[in-house]
């Protein structure tokens, strides 16, 4: 895999891109009426798990026989509210959607309640509005498992927990980042010996890249480092091998690393034996979900039951589908991807990659 930003091979090339530019100027497609017509609303491709959760959505969509288009917003938020809009006026069957905002989406969401067009959220909890599903990630949670992880490796290095730990935080402007911060900051509060160095990234690869090299040039007996994402960690990776730091699990000299996401690329640090884990949040679950609850429900003009809910199909199995301030979510249980079972064919990265053909550039 190379560190390059991630090419989708089918949802911004090919035929799909003149349907979609015929809808946002207007013009719908001849066969449109035909099918159920549901696009979908991503806050960015920039990122591996962005277009990961673009690709589930499609495949979903279109398995149902209905219609796709993506718009992608590039974190622009009212780039994002002027999309919704454009969508809105070519009269879709429903609407699927990462917001950018949690806040400002509300006020689109109430546009499509009041022509009762179902509205499925994923990632990005919406505060308001009537959503027909949210399907998410407890952000604040998988910072405290990262951390655990993090201390119970350094229980086994070091037979107690302590020494240092780099966390490469993210953009606090982000909500999913800003929680994974809280939660690991917490959890580390209750090991008064282990030193965490706390270190603003803006989730940018290549400040991670100078930020741990810094950090190993005025810590080279640095114990442990974190990213909140995978796909910016690569500058991670790069700082430890420039340093001579990138040694395999159980090697001397091993900086423990633990990041969130579990990316193809994370699943491949974890097998060759460099990557001691990743916390999974799931983007291939949260479209085919979101897609199955909006086809068996809401398009149906029925509810989504709260209660629980099981899947086989994925590694953790069972959640949870409660009542938010929204409506329905499903907020899926985060879990440790380790080298136990890190080959697991049910583990997003492992269907992206191996199954999709969802390859880095």
């Amino acid at each position: 895999m190379k560190n390059l930003l991630p090419l989708n091979r089918r949802s911004f090339l090919g035929a799909g891109v003149g349907a979609a530019a015929a809808a946002l100027a207007g013009r719908a497609p001849a066969f449109a009426a035909a099918k159920k017509f549901v696009p979908y609303s991503n806050k960015s491709l920039d990122y591996y798990f962005f277009v990961a959760q673009q690709e589930a959505v499609q495949r979903s969509v279109e398995a149902q026989g209905w219609r796709f288009q993506a718009v992608n917003a590039s974190f622009d938020n009212t780039t994002q509210l002027q999309q919704w809009e454009s969508i809105l006026l070519n009269g879709p069957s429903a609407i699927i959607s990462d917001p950018i905002d949690s806040q400002a989406i509300v006020s689109v969401i109430k546009k499509y309640n009041a022509k009762s067009i179902p509205v499925g959220i994923i990632d990005t909890p919406a505060t308001g509005g009537n959503v027909a599903i949210t399907v998410d990630f407890d952000n604040y949670q998988g910072g405290v498992m990262a951390a655990e992880a993090i201390v119970a490796c350094l229980k086994k290095k070091y037979g107690s927990p302590k020494g240092t730990v780099l966390n490469c935080y993210g953009a606090l402007q982000s909500v999913a980042w800003r929680l994974r911060k809280e939660g690991m900051d917490a959890t580390f509060k209750k090991y008064p010996d282990i030193k965490l160095l706390d270190r603003p990234t803006e989730g940018e690869l290549k400040t991670m890249l100078s930020v741990t090299v810094e950090t190993l040039s005025e810590y080279p007996n640095l114990d442990a480092v974190h990213a909140p994402s995978d796909t910016p960690s690569r500058g991670i990776v790069t700082a430890l091998q420039q340093k001579g730091k990138w040694k395999k699990v159980g090697d001397p000299g091993h900086v423990i690393f633990v990041n969130i996401d579990g990316e193809p690329i994370a699943l491949q640090w974890i097998k060759e034996g460099y990557m001691d884990g990743v916390i999974s949040q799931d983007p291939v679950a949260y479209g085919q979900i979101t897609v199955e609850m909006l086809a068996k429900y809401s398009l149906n003009g029925k509810a989504v039951p709260l209660g629980p809910y099981e899947n086989d199909n994925y590694f953790w199995k069972s959640g949870v589908i409660t009542n938010s301030a929204s409506g329905p979510s499903l907020v899926i249980p985060p879990f440790l991807i380790d080298a136990s079972n890190a080959g697991d064919k049910r583990m997003w990265g492992n269907v992206t990659y191996n199954d999709w053909g969802l390859k880095y550039k």
